[in-house]
């Protein structure tokens, strides 16, 4: 199978550019030397769906480096970085299946195309894998999965989904909930943000929906930097908990018309939708920070809309009778679609979570059970020292 990627010739750039981040991920760089000196997946056939970007990069060269037979690489919707894509397509034994502006259809064309292989292990993001395996049943299982996301998770359980094999969750770990929501997410969707839209933060009206780990972080850097933050979430507990931490807090169809900023960070679906139109301030900017851009519905306000402008790279206007809102990167996570993700030393240690869970998976199969789980504690344990170490 061919890769599928925008440009072949960015792969020099590539690599040029994931030095940066090569040398200052000191857990992966670690890992992949344990991971190359043992052969770990020696002969294996891997599938990852996950955000092409650099981090990813130098996490995917450890896993080639450790002995995989071949690597499938599905990105994640908006988020592809060219450059690297091009780099690891230009790998032996690496399929990457991944543009800068694939849909939805062609994300699902590319999980099939996996699946027309025997996989051994999915490194999954969103429970694309995980989900296409159940839904195309290819007559084959893999020895085990990780699953990154929350998303992810929340798909799989309302999915029904059982998997008959072991699916490790990594955003059930406390390291990942603590430091890679809260804190990388925060940041970086900020710094998303800040940099599609050039914008002052400070005396913004933000609005920030959901306020689990991705949201209370989001929210706190925002209130950071000077935003009147505001927060909605369907759980009494968590939203006690925004106001406690000094959020507005009110009925979503209460906070709207406040808003200046509007962010999605739920890990559901139709969140804000046509019925939130009326409720809209003129020129209020939405934007997501869940895995799926599915989180706003895209294209039901703007088939309701009299028309739809780019306005700047990442920037659509949409128009209506009576108000234009503004929609950043079509709904796609605007920390990726916008920047650069989460801050390196944070997935740093994230891919560290995800690494030394698929070790466990391909060499302790039998001490793990069939279907969800949560990282296991030494495992969590031990990432949680050598990220204390890292820091400088």
């Amino acid at each position: 199978m061919n890769s599928i990627i925008d440009d072949q010739s960015l792969a020099s750039a590539g690599l040029v550019r994931m030095q940066w981040f090569r040398e200052r991920m000191p857990l992966i760089t670690e890992v992949n030397q344990l991971f190359q000196e043992q052969q770990v997946l020696k002969g294996m056939t891997i599938a990852i769906s996950m955000h092409i970007e650099p981090k990813t990069g130098f996490w995917v060269e450890g896993l080639l480096a450790s002995g995989a037979a071949h690597i499938y690489l599905v990105g994640c919707l908006g988020t592809t970085k060219k450059d690297t894509a091009a780099y690891l397509a230009s790998l032996p034994n690496v399929t990457v299946l991944a543009k800068e502006g694939d849909l939805y259809e062609d994300h699902k064309r590319y999980l099939k195309m996996v699946m027309a292989h025997k996989i051994d292990l999915f490194l999954d993001n969103g429970a694309s894998l995980i989900l296409a395996h159940h839904e195309l049943k290819p007559g084959w299982n893999p020895i085990g999965a990780n699953e990154e996301t929350r998303t992810g998770r929340l798909l799989i359980e309302k999915s029904g989904v059982q998997p008959d094999y072991p699916v490790i969750v990594i955003d059930d770990s406390p390291l990942k909930q603590t430091f890679e929501n809260a804190l990388g997410v925060g940041q970086s969707v900020v710094d998303g943000f800040m940099r599609t839209t050039s914008l002052l933060v400070g005396g913004k009206k933000v609005l920030v929906v959901g306020y689990g780990y991705c949201g209370s972080g989001i929210a706190k850097k925002f209130r950071g930097l000077g935003a009147n933050t505001l927060v909605y979430d369907m759980n009494p507990v968590h939203l006690l908990n925004a106001k406690t931490d000094g959020h507005w807090v009110g009925e979503l169809h209460e906070l709207i018309p406040a808003a200046d900023v509007i962010i999605t960070a739920t890990g559901s679906f139709n969140v804000i939708t046509e019925q939130h139109i009326p409720l809209f301030k003129e020129k209020v900017i939405l934007a997501n920070s869940g895995h799926y851009g599915f989180e706003i519905n895209v294209e039901e306000i703007k088939q309701a809309s009299q028309s739809v402008e780019i306005v700047k790279e990442g920037i659509e206007r949409i128009r209506f009778a009576e108000k234009s809102i503004y929609l950043l990167h079509n709904a796609n996570p605007v920390n990726l679609a916008g920047a650069d993700g989460n801050p390196i030393e944070i997935m740093d240690m994230g891919f560290a979570l995800i690494s030394y869970s698929a070790y466990r998976i391909m060499t302790n199969v039998e001490s793990l059970q069939h279907g969800l789980q949560p990282v296991p504690k030494d495992i969590d344990s031990q990432v949680s020292k050598l990220f204390m170490n890292s820091i400088q």
